[in-house]
């Protein structure tokens, strides 16, 4: 095993997550599909190039202690890369996952790795937000909604009323400081009525400076 995929490992242990080897192999090859990528295409960046495993793999991993129920139905709202819904499907895998993203090479990369990776249950959508919430097609389809940095909270919170069902989660990882977020999400009207807000520090050594996660639990 190599050493990325080691402090993987190791990681995931802290966040109470025993990878199998099966599990480390998809997660070696999509670290090793990445880069190639990225090379061309400007998926994540530079900086955090180097540190995939962590930066990315591990950080998307914190979310999946909140993830239910086991076979929850989830939507990745700004996928990007693939982050963090890829990783929690490695980990999680009877999770369903929808993968929403609007750019047309970040899409190509998902797909791809979707199928190199062999995985079930996958489905990538290519489409904007506004776009979306215009139909009924994708209203109260989902249990989780997450998302990683790609959308502050007073946007993402009216996605999450569209997408999860009554009592739905919507998860997104942030930086230490997010009480600006908090505040703006929750001074518009009935914002406290259609959402109760869980906040809890992550404290992980391997991730560098700790980190919030924001859960908003979608009225019933």
């Amino acid at each position: 095993m190599n050493q990325d995929m080691l402090l993987l490992q190791q990681g995931a242990r802290l966040l109470g997550i025993e990878l199998d080897g099966q599990q480390l192999a998809r997660f070696d090859l999509y670290q090793r599909e990445l880069l190639q990528w990225n090379a061309k295409t400007n998926l994540i960046s530079k900086k955090t190039a180097e540190e995939i495993a962590t930066r990315h793999f591990l950080d998307s991993l914190t979310a999946a202690r909140y993830i239910r129920p086991e076979n929850a139905r989830m939507v990745d709202i700004g996928a990007g890369a693939g982050f963090p819904g890829l990783p929690l499907k490695i980990a999680l895998p009877s999770i369903q996952l929808c993968l929403l993203e609007t750019n047309r090479k970040k899409v190509s990369f998902l797909k791809h790795i979707q199928r190199l990776l062999n995985l079930d249950g996958v489905f990538t959508l290519q489409d904007r937000t506004e776009n979306i919430v215009r139909g009924e097609q994708w209203r109260e389809k989902f249990d989780v909604a997450v998302s990683r940095a790609s959308l502050k909270l007073p946007e993402l919170m009216p996605l999450g009323q569209y997408f999860l069902v009554p009592g739905g989660l919507l998860i997104t990882l942030k930086g230490p400081d997010v009480s600006p977020e908090v505040e703006a999400a929750f001074s518009g009207k009935n914002s406290s009525n259609i959402f109760q807000l869980y906040q809890e520090d992550i404290n992980l050594p391997l991730l560098g400076p700790p980190r919030k996660i924001i859960i908003l639990e979608k009225a019933k």
